[in-house]
């Protein structure tokens, strides 16, 4: 209901008068035949690196007409594109004028063929005294097969861009399983160097003066046992000779 009460405030297109736009059609036709199929895409960005208000005054000198600068330089731009995907400007077929949306300019539509294609170039004027020309564009006619390419391969790129980005992501969270190793890691080779260095050879103790002192004392205290038994009239001290032998010495506490 929303939609159909809004349809009663449109009314018919208002069209232009045919005075009006038989005037800027050769306003159009002069632009498209005397400043952008003349000279080439060196030329043109020669022209337009002079900025916008060296564009009016070339506009405005050599064929009378009032511009808007930066239009006309986004017109030669959208032109030399449009030049070289379908070939050099051939002839002018037609023209149609209408108002914009706004009701304050009115566009003007050639009807264009190249050596490779066709198109629409759009001129909009200001509905003025002087009808300034505020922009222009080329738009190329494209063929249904070549749409579909293009769509194809937007789609395709878009598509591509967002798989490459979520393989990335994939790859990088897979990395987090390596974290924790590295951490390890590096705190296993921090450990390592707190650790201070010392000899770890083993120390050997040179038991060998024990030995010597042990079989020593064994000896002396051997021959002051012999010497009491020969004091007492025993036999003397052969070692074995009657049963007498040293195993083993102790220190009493």
């Amino acid at each position: 209901m929303v939609c159909l009460l809004g349809l009663t405030a449109c009314n018919a297109e208002n069209p232009v008068a045919e005075d009006k736009a038989t005037r800027l059609e050769g306003m159009a036709s002069a632009i498209i035949e005397g400043a952008f199929a003349p000279l080439d895409s060196e030329q043109a960005t020669t022209l337009t690196a002079m900025g916008a208000e060296y564009m009016e005054y070339v506009f405005e000198n050599s064929m009378g007409l009032k511009v808007n600068g930066q239009g006309m330089i986004t017109g030669f731009d959208s032109w030399n594109k449009a030049i070289k995907e379908i070939g050099d400007f051939k002839e002018i077929k037609g023209y149609t004028a209408k108002y914009n949306s706004k009701g304050n300019g009115i566009i003007i539509t050639a009807d264009v063929e190249c050596e490779n294609g066709s198109g629409q170039v759009e001129i909009i004027f200001k509905d003025d005294l002087n009808n300034t020309v505020e922009s222009a564009a080329f738009n190329i006619n494209y063929t249904f097969g070549q749409k579909m390419a293009r769509a194809g391969l937007n789609t395709l790129m878009g598509m591509g861009t967002v798989f490459v980005v979520l393989i990335l992501i994939s790859l990088i969270i897979s990395l987090f399983n390596y974290i924790p190793k590295v951490q390890a890691l590096f705190e296993k080779k921090e450990e390592v160097a707190a650790v201070p260095v010392t000899n770890s050879a083993p120390v050997l103790e040179d038991t060998s003066e024990e030995v010597d002192d042990e079989e020593e004392i064994a000896a002396v205290i051997a021959a002051a046992v012999a010497a009491y038994e020969a004091s007492k009239g025993g036999s003397s001290f052969a070692a074995g000779s009657d049963g007498f032998v040293v195993r083993s010495i102790r220190r009493r506490k």
